[in-house]
């Protein structure tokens, strides 16, 4: 199957494009450049790279020509000037549907988020449904993935808290830690999208995807320093302390460090049911304890 990418050059991008490769499709990717650095890794695999921009309709239908599907995963976690969330998210998914279909392509793979839906009040969800609303009108044979946290190697979150671990004897940790997620090996986020590609069965579907178990960010932690063979108390943070930090991070730093709406997120279960991953698209996801030294081999321990 020839596939048309968008978002190739991401952490998550890079690990579907080669998983996909090593299924035996043929790659097509969506970059702004074909010089770049970021682009080498696409050449690697053997992948067609091509310039162009999902705010353009025109050039996404000459790169998406003669392709069987689309996998569309261009997205952002904070908004930019000139590149906010409802430029990326909403009016770029209408772009590439609307090239999609210029080009004759039926088959759609989209990238959402878990936590999506019709009346979240912050930004980032409240786009990514908007979206999805747009895929689910499209009259495409569509499908939507709908991931928990995504760890693997190379995964900015992981490097993160990895970080935090080796270098600092209190990992801060924002409020109780209490709230919880579903870390998904960025390895089996691979899987289900190439998975689906052949699976007539899960088109027209929306699936939440996520790791075999829920943890809370302090049991995350506890793993990690177990892996990592380290010892490290929490220092927990009030969350009304931390609400100025995000408010004013995202207004004076071109890279917040933390955003409102991260914030929000991060304080919200990220959890999900995963028996329609496991039964329809044969799935299995590692547990995280397993998949994290993996997710560490490039990170200094």
């Amino acid at each position: 199957m020839k596939i048309f990418m968008t978002g190739a050059t991401g952490f998550v991008g890079k690990n579907i494009a080669a998983r996909l490769a090593e299924d035996g499709h043929e790659l097509r990717c969506l970059v702004r450049s074909t010089e770049s650095e970021s682009t080498w890794y696409l050449k690697g695999i053997g992948a067609d790279v091509v310039e162009g921009d999902i705010l353009s309709v025109k050039s996404l239908a000459s790169g998406a020509g003669g392709c069987d599907a689309v996998i569309h995963l261009v997205g952002i976690i904070f908004e930019r000037r000139g590149a906010g969330f409802e430029q990326v998210h909403v009016e770029g998914t209408r772009n590439m549907l609307a090239a999609a279909k210029q080009a004759g392509v039926r088959r759609f793979v989209h990238m959402s988020a878990l936590g999506t839906r019709a009346d979240a009040t912050g930004a980032y969800h409240r786009t990514k449904w908007d979206a999805e609303e747009d895929v689910r009108a499209s009259g495409l044979d569509y499908t939507i993935f709908r991931p928990s946290t995504i760890y693997g190697p190379g995964g900015e979150f992981i490097n993160m808290l990895a970080g935090q671990v080796r270098r600092l004897p209190l990992v801060p940790v924002i409020g109780d830690g209490h709230y919880r997620m579903q870390p998904i090996s960025v390895f089996d986020v691979a899987a289900c999208f190439s998975v689906c590609l052949q699976k007539p069965a899960a088109t027209g579907k929306v699936y939440e995807i996520g790791g075999p178990e829920a943890l809370s960010y302090n049991e995350m932690i506890d793993i990690i320093c177990r892996v990592m063979g380290k010892r490290r108390a929490k220092l927990h943070i009030p969350v009304a302390g931390m609400r100025p930090v995000a408010w004013l991070s995202e207004r004076l730093m071109p890279k917040p460090l933390l955003t409102v709406d991260q914030l929000n997120m991060l304080l919200g279960d990220n959890v999900c049911d995963i028996k329609a991953m496991r039964r329809e698209l044969g799935v299995e996801p590692v547990a995280f304890e397993e998949g994290l030294p993996e997710a560490l081999y490039k990170v200094k321990t």
